[in-house]
């Protein structure tokens, strides 16, 4: 599989997947509902090695899986407040004794149908079912992390009406794999386990949709008449991954803070535990680095003309961490000159000796706490394993104790380096993209996906603390270049014909607040996300603005609250736009409009002359020659001419 390029491998992935379905059992259509208990039978053969079916009364634990069940359990903590049928299904497609076998479990939860005690024809969520207590409707639900997902109602797919499904990814007994990091992924040193990655990326959500559609036209006597996906983090990865490898098979795509490019990300994740070491010898104490973050936002609120304790476009903030720097008379949580350096670096994010950019950086106003702790984040020293193919970086360490953790010999570049290192960022970056970037990064067209006509909706929050936002804004300026029309004044007119990336500023992941800063910016609540990728694929009305909401004065929203905060969330490149008058805490002031393309860095940037396009700022470097590559443009999605400093595109 590694000698394929990426479209011709995800090409032969969904070729893979797809053509599993002339496996599956056969039956005759339109025949009528089935009972939930006489499944498992039917079910059974070709791939799937196993298959159970039961019913769960409401508020209860699914039973004991019974027989031979070598696969991961459904969730043990969550329950539906509605009785369902719960198919578990395990596939797997390689052969006898193979030394990585796969072994991917399928949880299909299905609202009772009408043998089963479901009723035609009521009303679930504002839908009239069409079969028992069936919408009509299928909704995969994403995982988390290197995890899947086995709740099968963890977005309220079933309570609603669908049929909710998930997987766990081929990852098999979670207790395999505890801290839920992937470290499993190394074999040995040397050697990658590319079917569990493969798997846990492709293969397990592919199948969860291929086998929900079927199991629920099995139950139901009839096929589903809309398949959706709902995912955050992980499960917006795994939305993308399907977007491009099952075009036709999803109608509807929620596919929020999306965990993409992982390999680069997941690298990046170690930059400002890097850059510390190696400028500060040390982990900068957390009230240090909030102190800094909360300076960087009282300095670049009013960016964007309001004064509303969110900074609207963390890219146009410049503010530099030496002002900080403690003076003749220290303030509480001020920095040292290093310590501000290396913030100043973390801010920069990573760049090869040239100072050509690797990937992007943490942006000012996110919380540190995250990457930049006293133990980097569970998931960055193990991805340094899996670009390297080593498990000894699977050893974070711990400051002061065990610090630093094995990622100690890795300097920042040629030019900045602690004692002892053996080899740089950027020569992991590179060997990251070489090993295992093409499978993991999903960055590939969505060419089939648009002919089928679906349509895909993502949310991403400008602060996110978890992944890099500015790679999102990447993928989708690539796509808009890919999709843009002939004589469209427009750039991103084309692509946002079904595909629509929403700006969140001041909220960081899958809706968290910012910890730091405690806060969280307009979010949107209650499935208002999910319903308006529903309303454009069944209404045909694409979604201009999405009301989110938030809370001034606590990193959560709370009904309710005296300090809620709602503001309407707007298609990239437009924002949301004050109107000069009224509360700012009220959506009803603002309206979508400006171009968040066209901002300029507020202030001379780090790296680079001043008063160029944001965009200008985040072209990378050429992918798979991260040590001494040119800018790769054309990969960035960005225009050379829009981009000439000092004579030169910059």
């Amino acid at each position: 599989m590694r000698g394929l390029r990426p479209v011709a491998r995800l090409c032969f992935i969904a070729a893979i997947a797809i053509a599993g379905i002339a496996a599956l059992p056969n039956r005759a259509a339109a025949q009528g509902p089935i009972t939930c208990a006489s499944l498992g039978p039917q079910l059974l053969g070709g791939n799937i090695k196993y298959a159970d079916a039961q019913i769960v009364p409401a508020n209860t634990l699914p039973g004991a899986m019974p027989g031979a069940f070598t696969g991961t359990p459904p969730s043990a903590k969550a329950t539906v407040p509605i009785a369902y049928c719960l198919v578990v299904l395990s596939y797997s497609s390689t052969r006898a004794k193979d030394p990585t076998p796969q072994n991917i479990t399928i949880y299909v939860g299905l609202p009772l149908n009408s043998i089963d005690g479901g009723v035609t024809g009521s009303t679930v969520d504002n839908l009239t079912t069409v079969q028992g207590n069936w919408n009509g409707r299928t909704e995969g639900q994403g995982g988390g992390g290197c995890a899947g997902n086995t709740n099968v109602n963890s977005t309220g797919a079933i309570t609603n009406g669908f049929v909710g499904s998930g997987t766990d990814g081929g990852h098999g007994n979670p207790n395999d794999d505890p801290g839920n990091t992937c470290d499993q992924a190394v074999l040995s040193l040397g050697h990658l386990n590319y079917q569990y990655i493969q798997d846990w990326i492709y293969n397990g959500p592919q199948q969860e949709i291929i086998w929900s559609k079927k199991v629920a036209d099995l139950y139901y006597g009839k096929a589903p008449r809309y398949n959706y996906w709902n995912g955050c983090s992980t499960g917006g990865h795994q939305g993308y991954a399907l977007a491009q490898t099952l075009g036709g098979e999803l109608d509807g795509i929620l596919a929020s803070a999306p965990a993409m490019y992982w390999t680069r990300f997941q690298t990046a994740q170690m930059w400002g535990q890097i850059a510390m070491y190696d400028i500060a010898q040390e982990v900068i104490a957390g009230p240090k680095l909030a102190a800094v973050q909360n300076a960087a936002i009282a300095a670049c609120d009013k960016n964007d003309g309001v004064t509303d304790g969110i900074i609207d476009d963390p890219r146009t903030c410049t503010f530099n961490a030496k002002a900080n720097i403690c003076g003749s008379t220290p303030t509480a949580n001020c920095l040292t000159a290093k310590e501000a350096d290396a913030v100043n670096t973390m801010w920069d994010g990573p760049r090869n000796a040239s100072g050509e950019r690797i990937w992007f950086p943490l942006d000012r106003g996110t919380d540190f706490s995250i990457w930049d702790g006293n133990t980097p984040f569970g998931l960055a020293p193990v991805q340094f394993s899996w670009d390297l193919a080593d498990p000894a970086y699977d050893n974070a360490g711990v400051y002061p104790t065990s610090y630093p953790g094995y990622w100690g010999n890795v300097a920042l570049s040629s030019k900045i380096s602690a004692p002892g290192t053996v080899t740089t960022y950027a020569a992991v970056a590179e060997a990251g993209s070489k090993t295992v970037a093409d499978l993991t990064d999903t960055f590939d067209d969505l060419d089939a996906f648009k002919a089928s006509g679906g349509k895909m909706v993502t949310f991403v929050g400008a602060n996110d603390a978890f992944i890099m936002p500015r790679g999102v804004i990447n993928y989708y300026r690539v796509m808009a270049d890919r999709y843009a029309e002939r004589h469209d004044s427009d750039h991103f007119a084309g692509v946002q014909k079904f595909y629509r990336l929403f700006h969140v500023p001041g909220v960081s992941h899958c809706g968290i607040g910012i910890l730091g800063h405690s806060s969280l910016g307009p979010w949107p609540q209650n499935g208002v996300d999910f319903n308006a990728v529903v309303n454009w694929v069944e209404k045909g009305v694409a979604p201009s603005q999405v009301i989110g909401s938030g809370n001034t004065a606590a990193p959560a929203y709370i009904p309710g609250s005296p300090t809620t905060l709602t503001r309407p969330l707007c298609p990239y490149p437009q924002t949301a736009v004050y109107n000069g008058s009224g509360a700012v805490a009220d959506a009803a002031n603002w309206q979508c409009g400006g171009d968040l393309e066209k901002n300029v860095p507020v202030g001379a940037p780090l790296t680079g002359p001043p008063g160029l396009p944001v965009a200008c700022y985040d072209v990378l470097v050429k992918y798979k020659h991260e040590i001494d590559g040119p800018l790769d443009y054309q990969s960035s999605g960005v225009d050379p001419a829009m981009c000439v400093g000092q004579g030169k595109p910059w």
